[in-house]
């Protein structure tokens, strides 16, 4: 991974998610495993879909895409960046990065498909949640 690309503030993130490493994220050596940093992610881009979701229609993901830089122990406070990088017809896609102390730890990006739950197909996002992505998140509008 080229260092030019690597985030050096949480600051150019639309929204700040504040997590900390549990006793069960890590290893015997309080090294946490690769599995619950993935969690951490999850639960950033959760807090951000959750509002929009419905009994009928969810945003799921469909990719999911890590680089982990560096090694986190137990304790530590974390802190995901989430921005929305594209807001396409039928899906979203996140640009996040996990930091701990003020320096990047982990950065992912990851595409969700609006889907219809129980005819397990994707839609058309409307324009109402489309607006407010665009307001709340700074994504573009790329349809």
């Amino acid at each position: 991974m080229d260092k030019k690309n690597i985030p050096k503030s949480i600051n150019s993130y639309k929204n700040i998610f504040n997590e900390h490493v549990r006793w069960g994220d890590t290893d015997g050596y309080n090294h946490v495993n690769n599995v619950s940093i993935t969690r951490y992610f999850e639960s950033a881009r959760v807090n951000m879909t959750r509002s929009l979701e419905t009994k009928k229609y969810s945003f799921i993901l469909v990719h999911f895409n890590i680089n982990y830089l560096d090694q986190i122990f137990y304790p530590s406070k974390i802190k995901i960046g989430s921005s929305l990088s594209r807001i396409g017809e039928k899906s979203i896609t996140f640009s996040q990065a996990l930091f701990v102390n003020d320096k990047c730890k982990s950065i992912a990006e990851s595409i969700m498909a609006y889907a219809d739950i129980k005819d397990k197909k994707s839609y058309k996002i409307n324009n109402k949640i489309r607006e407010f992505l665009i307001k709340k998140y700074g994504a573009s509008d790329e349809t």
